[in-house]
């Protein structure tokens, strides 16, 4: 007993030291300047978002350099993490000069501004090169170029802002460029969901619910997948990140698919699918809603209000495929000794429901959303030590600082980079003349500017994550569909889900390729399969805008009318998806569901009594078949 608690304070010790190294060192500080602009939120935005931007670009270069082997790589890498601070201070430094006596547009930037400018631009294309690829870094470049090109092109894409000091002052000296709307919702607001989800996952809130999760579906066809389905949803409502979700939920879930009879493909793009919706769950979300709620210029509960019913419909669809295919090939459950028991889950850990349930209420009773997060916090805190089974040491509580800002990096630095991308759009005009374009291909026609819509969010969500497609998207895209009069909010939320569905959508599906490598199965044929398996989350979005309702946002009536028929048809597309009902399908029956179960979206009294007569005398004649059989 004497040695294994020495041993304990020897781990515990070394746990202390190793916060020193220059990660964990600045993670923790990120997360101390963020507590403080909280506390005493006065301090000017500008100073908020430089100093967020600032430590976003120096840890993404300090753990880019923990792979390097290379001492004087690592030195250099020091050197450049240390640089990307100071723009950060010298807008603090000059706070009172840029807010107060400087007018943006009229006077020239000092030499100074210059040089912090150019070093802040520089370093974050570099830190956006090294986290987030080649692919948003090169098309940021791009918009810059086209910034300096403007009064060079000729005709209507040509425009008179091209001038490197304007470029510094647009994107360095004022809350439009990086220092715009996106950064400001990534430090004012998601970097406190952030925090709540590493705090709560201390005190074991992410093992109930996966506990949960198994407990309530493990013994039923298919259980683990069911299981990956429900937690994947509960974790993602946490944490917001479908690539975070997927390694914190699937290392659990899909060993027990595979171990069922699941291929590890399949298991894979399950947990990928179910993982990815965690970004369109309430009460968290995504980054990306903490946007919308910003462009739209509405509370947030509005919000987290409209994504229940589409978000309840996507996790059903999901869950009708894995009953499904789990039937077609007869697979059985987890044995019930392998299962944790709901009525211990809940002793042990069920109080850890209360920062969930408390966020929830504080989020939709409108309460401000980063006070609601960290009040969260403090209730995930005081649960955890409340209970012997929860509670955790200090270090544990300590290291979730370092985690939440380690974990912000792929939310700051999308935010900031695609406010390089917004700053560009904006004072050039493009996003005007995108805008036109867009409604001149469709020809005014809201069918086929809905397909380009979606079309041109899928092909951007292909080389940035989810928050930067959203963001561009909604620059680019959303105006279009204002335009043709479809509400705000139906149009953001529309461009929203293709957003997030990118992450499953070849060739780029980041959620995918996640999912394959903890399921030993191949990249490509694994994010084919989440593809297939999201087909019914594709049909989300069109719903939105055939049945505004489904936003809880008008008539109730068309709310429910426009949800049974949206699940009936995924009846009949997750029968052509699997290839079974009842009964083995042939490929005549699966084009046959596969159109009813579309054309079951489309509004109007007649078509839905014909869609629904067309998926149930087949499906009641399949069941006598799948009887007779037996």
């Amino acid at each position: 007993m004497i040695t294994t608690t020495a041993n304990e304070g020897l781990a515990d010790a070394k746990r202390w030291r190793d916060l020193v190294a220059p990660v964990p060192l600045t993670a923790i500080a990120w997360s101390a300047f963020q507590i403080a602009i909280f506390i005493w939120p006065t301090i000017p935005t500008l100073s908020q978002r430089a100093g967020h931007v600032s430590f976003a670009i120096a840890l993404a270069l300090l753990l880019s350099s923990q792979k390097s082997a290379s001492a004087a790589r690592r030195a250099v890498d020091y050197l450049l993490a240390a640089l990307a601070m100071l723009p950060g201070l010298y807008v603090v430094y000059s706070i009172e000069r840029l807010m107060n006596e400087r007018i943006s547009g009229v006077d020239v930037p000092v030499p100074a501004d210059y040089v912090f400018g150019l070093l802040l631009i520089v370093l974050l294309f570099e830190a956006s090169r090294r986290t987030l690829g080649f692919g948003m870094t090169l098309l940021t470049a791009l918009f810059a170029a086209y910034h300096f090109a403007g009064p060079y092109i000729p005709g209507v894409l040509g425009h008179q802002f091209g001038d490197l000091g304007q470029f510094i002052d647009i994107q360095f000296l004022t809350l439009y460029g990086v220092y715009g709307v996106p950064t400001g919702v990534s430090a004012q607001v998601v970097f406190y969901f952030i925090l709540f989800a590493a705090v709560f996952d201390v005190y074991g809130g992410g093992r109930m619910i996966i506990e949960f999760a198994m407990a309530l579906t493990g013994r039923r066809v298919g259980g683990p997948a069911k299981a990956a389905v429900i937690a994947s949803g509960m974790m993602g409502s946490v944490s917001g990140s479908a690539v975070a979700n997927v390694m914190s939920t699937g290392i659990f879930t899909i060993p027990l698919m595979k171990r069922v009879g699941f291929s590890p493909r399949f298991a894979g793009a399950v947990e990928a699918v179910a993982s990815t919706g965690g970004q369109m769950v309430p009460p968290i979300m995504g980054a990306a809603a903490f946007v919308m709620a910003d462009l739209l210029q509405i509370p947030y509960s509005t919000i987290a209000i409209a994504a229940i019913l589409p978000s309840i419909l996507y996790y059903a669809g999901l869950l009708i495929v894995v009953d499904l295919q789990a039937r077609k090939l007869n697979l059985g459950s987890v044995d019930a000794a392998d299962l944790p028991r709901m009525g211990a889950t809940l002793r042990e850990r069920g109080h850890m429901l209360l920062p969930l349930i408390w966020l929830c209420y504080q989020v939709v009773t409108g309460y401000p959303i980063d006070q609601a997060a960290v009040q969260a916090c403090i209730v995930a805190i005081v649960c955890g030590v409340a209970r012997p089974t929860t509670r955790a040491p200090l270090i544990d509580l300590v290291q979730s600082l370092s985690v939440a800002a380690q974990r912000t990096i792929d939310v700051a630095l999308p935010c900031a980079i695609a406010g390089v991308i917004v700053g560009v759009i904006a004072y050039s005009g493009l996003g005007t003349k995108f805008t036109s374009l867009i409604v001149f291909l469709s020809g005014g026609e809201l069918a086929l500017m809905l397909v380009l819509a979606a079309l041109g969010a899928l092909i951007l969500g292909c080389g940035m994550p989810t928050t930067s497609a959203y963001i561009m998207a909604a620059v680019l895209v959303a105006p279009a569909l204002i335009l043709l009069k479809v509400d705000p909010l139906t149009a953001h939320f529309f461009i929203f889900y293709f957003s997030i569905l990118s992450m499953v959508t070849p060739p780029v599906a980041l959620a995918s390729y996640a999912a394959a490598a903890i399921a030993q199965a191949p990249a490509s044929s694994t994010g084919w399969q989440a593809f297939v398996l999201a087909i019914p989350g594709f049909i989300i979005p069109f719903a939105i805008v055939l049945h505004p309702g489904l936003l809880l946002n008008g008539d109730a009536g068309d709310a429910i009318w426009g949800f049974v028929n949206v699940l009936i048809g995924f009846v009949a597309l997750s029968a052509a998806i699997t290839g079974y009902l009842f009964v083995r399908l042939g490929t005549g029956w699966r084009v046959y569901f596969a159109v009813v179960g579309v054309a079951n979206v489309l509004p109007g009294l007649w078509v839905s009594v014909a869609t629904f007569i067309g998926l149930m005398l087949p499906a009641l004649w399949l069941w006598r078949k799948a009887r007779q059989n037996k």
